[in-house]
């Protein structure tokens, strides 16, 4: 267990996804280009791309005793990420059902959530104590009490805030990471760079603000701010693709690259993953990676 460098605590899903050129109306039936059935959640799509990108990681979250629940475990099999960390509840795996329109360049999301949280297993607490990194979503940043894991006390802690953060206090992470749009929330009318610069120099660690394919900025009282553009791919869907971008941004940290190349690294891991549906399948590894921004300077 002590080789697992990050776990990634929170949710775990199973999604069907269906991509559409436009939403059907009331009553009416639209052919789906495609329909897919994958993996997700934050904190599980983050683990499937710490662990492609050359990272041990695990997982650590609640899945029900069904087919779904089955399905989530053979996923992360094939992918390489520990589930020792899984705890099986007494009510179904969490799943939603996606329809993205290719016309609003949008989705629209039905979803079986929350599901209720088993307690962690022993397995689950060795995986954390031992670990140099924790990312937690939502739901994961709420039971870091279960295993007494505060910041400066075990390992770093990473944050995806998603939503809901405008109050939420950046000094018990190491590693907040909101949208621009949540940012926004938490300073009304301020610029983008002076309210990256205001949570991190109150919390003393890296805030960094994602901004969809126009790239993602940060601060940190080392570096000052520093910024990275985006990359343009052929978009299928942008499903997970923040997910996909937090996930990166650890695995780059823990190889130990400076934060802006850990930045312009992680929007390229992120772009690549938007070719597929869903948004898992299309995470490049370190070598795909690599091949790609040796092109794409």
């Amino acid at each position: 267990m002590s080789s697992v460098q990050a776990v990634c605590i929170g949710v775990i899903t199973i999604d069907t996804i269906a991509l559409v050129e436009k939403y059907p109306g009331e009553d009416e039936r639209v052919l789906a280009e495609q329909i897919s059935r994958a993996g997700g959640g934050p904190a599980a799509v983050a683990a499937v791309a710490l662990s492609r990108l050359g990272v041990k990681s695990a997982i650590v979250g609640t899945i029900g005793d069904d087919s779904d629940g089955k399905e989530a475990l053979r996923i992360f099999s094939q992918e390489g990420v520990d589930t020792s960390g899984i705890s099986v509840g007494l009510s179904p795996t969490a799943g939603s059902v996606i329809v993205a329109s290719k016309e609003h360049s949008a989705r629209a999301i039905s979803t079986r959530q929350p599901i209720i949280q088993a307690p962690l297993n022993d397995a689950a607490k060795k995986l954390i104590a031992a670990a140099q990194w924790v990312h937690v979503d939502h739901v994961g940043i709420k039971r870091l009490d279960e295993v007494g894991v505060t910041r400066g006390k075990g390992p770093q802690i990473s944050f995806d805030a998603g939503y809901g953060v405008e109050s939420f206090d950046p000094t018990v992470v190491d590693l907040f990471v909101p949208t621009d749009r949540q940012l926004a929330l938490r300073y009304p009318g301020i610029d983008l760079a002076v309210a990256l610069e205001n949570d991190s120099l109150k919390a003393g660690n890296t805030v960094v603000a994602t901004q969809g394919s126009a790239g993602s900025a940060a601060y940190s009282p080392e570096t000052g701010l520093v910024t990275a553009p985006g990359f343009k791919v052929e978009v299928t869907s942008t499903l997970g693709a923040g997910d996909v971008f937090h996930g990166a941004l650890v695995a780059q940290l823990i190889q130990g690259y400076s934060l802006q190349e850990a930045l312009r690294r992680a929007n390229a891991v992120a772009a690549l993953s938007c070719r597929a549906l869903d948004g898992q399948s299309m995470i490049p590894t370190t070598s795909e990676l690599d091949a790609y921004l040796e092109v794409h300077q």
